[in-house]
């Protein structure tokens, strides 16, 4: 999970400076796992974690599945 995790903060960085670059203001990031209850919501946030306070940057994030079994 560790290099999984790795990889996607490296792979969203470029993704941000290239947004940044172009002038765009909406980058989304999903994960999906079965269920959607435990892989995909440690990673998403963990990644937030890891992106929130940074200037320029407004993180947020949604569980769709577990809003789902909210209903």
């Amino acid at each position: 999970m560790r290099e999984f995790l790795a990889s996607a903060v490296s792979m969203v960085e470029a993704s941000v400076r290239n947004y940044r670059e172009r002038s765009f203001d909406s980058l989304m990031v999903g994960f999906g796992c079965t269920g959607g209850r435990h892989r995909s919501v440690y990673l998403a946030e963990a990644l937030a974690r890891h992106f929130r306070g940074r200037q320029g940057l407004n993180v947020s994030v949604r569980h769709v599945e577990m809003e789902k079994l909210d209903k």
